[in-house]
């Protein structure tokens, strides 16, 4: 159902629950946060994350001075 403490490490390379948050924050992964602290994420919102397609890399505009 959740991911256990270790796995929960794994995925976000943090050990501290609120490092741990922002990670996932900023992977777009959903999850809770127990009274004590601790980061809940369902074991199905770790796997979506895995199995979504990858965002294109975003565009880079470059201004083209040359025929100034």
């Amino acid at each position: 159902m959740f991911l256990d403490d270790d796995e929960v490490i794994r995925l976000t390379g943090k050990e501290r629950a609120r490092s741990q948050q922002k990670a996932l924050n900023k992977m777009g992964i959903p999850f809770r946060v127990r009274a004590d602290g601790k980061t809940l994420v369902l074991r199905d919102a770790a796997q979506a994350f895995f199995d979504a397609p990858a965002k294109p890399a975003a565009k880079v505009f470059r201004l083209n001075l040359s025929n100034a």
